[in-house]
């Protein structure tokens, strides 16, 4: 399966390291589906814009000003194409087997309470039968987001990477789909 993702860009840096695709960053517990100490994901979506949607969809204005990476000197934000081989298990919150399992209900899987979010995934990272997790995108249905902890399944695409500008195809859907208004500066 094809998954996508933005991320800082230095095309100099070796696996492991910031800038690179394949870097995990170090949220101490920040993300949706994060637990500190116990296993760090890698955020990603099932399409292009849904990985700008979810890189940039807080802001309410778009510009090129967005892209560059101030806490990561010479970095700018590019969007990657991410391999999961189909033998990879991925936990579908969009199932509603899956959310019986786990006693959940839709509203606790989209809730901005990351205590409530990091409960439900850490709850399928112990069932240590799984690489991820899915679920819908808060900006858009279409748009399934993926937390993968088992980051060693995935593979970049060769040639795939690219760094964004304001006239990106992903950067352009994702704004016309939520009405974020942007600006060439």
């Amino acid at each position: 399966m094809l998954l996508y993702r933005v991320f800082p860009w230095l095309p100099r840096a070796a696996i492991g390291e910031p800038g690179h695709a394949l870097y995990v960053p170090d949220k101490s517990g920040a993300g949706r589906a994060d637990s500190a100490g116990r296993y760090r994901a890698l955020y990603l979506s099932s399409a292009p814009a849904g990985a700008v949607a979810e890189t940039f969809g807080t802001l309410k204005r778009w510009t090129p000003r967005m892209f560059p990476r101030p806490d990561l000197p010479g970095s700018v934000r590019a969007l990657a194409t991410y391999d999961l081989p189909d033998t990879s298990p991925v936990f579908d919150l969009d199932d509603p087997d899956a959310l019986k399992a786990l006693g959940l209900r839709p509203s606790q899987v989209v809730t901005r309470d990351r205590a409530v979010t990091q409960s439900w995934a850490l709850a399928v990272f112990q069932q240590r039968r799984w690489s991820g997790v899915r679920w819908w995108s808060y900006y858009d249905a279409r748009w399934y987001s993926y937390a993968i902890w088992d980051v060693g399944a995935l593979s970049i695409m060769p040639d795939t990477v690219r760094a964004l500008t304001m006239t990106d195809t992903a950067v352009i859907e994702a704004s016309d789909i939520f009405r974020r208004p942007r600006r060439a500066r």
